[in-house]
């Protein structure tokens, strides 16, 4: 048995599908309900729970072989932080795995995570990686670029719209997004692989590009020229700075972080990554006017 931990998210969702077009037995847990209209969920498990709450993952986890962690959050709230859900999650699926006889666990990090970082979503991901990798419970993480989505449900929208996009920066930093899809194949590959045994995976997808040529890009599909209206680092600073005073939400302060860093794979990392699964990874034009009306 399969536990889906965030079975609502992009990566989640894209998961489940391959569980129902595999006949892979699963259990989809989420703070909500699963949400796949148009799909046959008769063959799953559907339970709801917080991952904060050890009760509600001890539940989740009975019976269950292999957990998938792809919980994640877009920005913190008062009541909420990452290091909450990202790393008091997994230290109950540990908690919880170690009582049930769990065999694997995969989690979904991100390209960037580094030990006591200024952002706070990389932060509270280094320590949820560490404490798996520590768990002594076989383990799989894999840390991803950015994915298609954002340019389709963020990006398209507003220059379709104003025919313009705001940047922080120059437009140079380099970008090597992928499809949810493909990132799910890799996680329903780990099952029983071992080149992924206790690894720590960076992927991405096929195309590296810059923010810059993204937006070109996405300006050609959606049919309009899309100008570029460029932000320097140091007004965005001041300006997220002034937002988390006054709300108390530091995401900015996260985002600005991150733009700043290129989120790629190198060759070598590539190569590893072709040799430990079988996957054509999308491209990402086709990918969008395929899903941008």
């Amino acid at each position: 048995m399969l536990l889906i931990a965030g079975c609502n998210g992009h990566v989640g969702k894209e998961i489940v599908r391959k569980c129902i077009a595999r006949k892979i037995p699963a259990r989809c847990f989420d703070i909500k309900p699963l949400e796949l209209p148009g799909a046959d969920t008769s063959s799953l498990e559907i339970i709801t729970g917080d991952i904060t709450k050890l009760d509600s993952v001890r539940e989740a986890v009975k019976g269950v072989d292999v957990v998938m962690d792809v919980i994640g959050m877009r920005g913190e709230t008062k009541e909420l932080t990452h290091e909450m859900v990202e790393h008091g999650g997994m230290k109950n699926i540990i908690q919880a795995g170690k009582e049930n006889g769990v065999r694997h666990i995969l989690y979904t990090s991100v390209m960037g995570v580094e030990p006591n970082s200024p952002a706070r979503s990389l932060s509270a991901k280094w320590n949820t990686e560490q404490s798996l990798i520590n768990s002594g419970i076989t383990h799989t993480i894999f840390r991803p670029s950015g994915y298609f989505v954002d340019f389709a449900e963020y990006f398209a929208p507003k220059i379709k719209k104003t025919g313009a996009f705001t940047i922080v920066g120059d437009g140079s930093t380099k970008l090597q997004p992928l499809d949810p899809v493909d990132l799910a194949e890799a996680f329903i590959q780990s099952i029983d692989n071992g080149k992924v045994k206790n690894k720590i995976v960076k992927i991405a997808g096929s195309e590296v590009f810059t923010l810059a040529e993204i937006i070109a890009l996405v300006g050609t599909v959606v049919g309009r020229e899309a100008k570029i209206k460029k932000m320097p680092f140091w007004l965005a600073n001041l300006m997220f700075s002034a937002i988390a005073l006054v709300t108390g939400k530091k995401g900015g302060k996260d985002f600005l972080y991150r733009m700043r860093r290129d989120s790629v794979c190198t060759e070598a990392e590539m190569r590893e990554i072709r040799e430990a699964f079988k996957i054509e990874f999308k491209r990402l034009e086709p990918w969008l006017r395929e899903r941008v009306k």
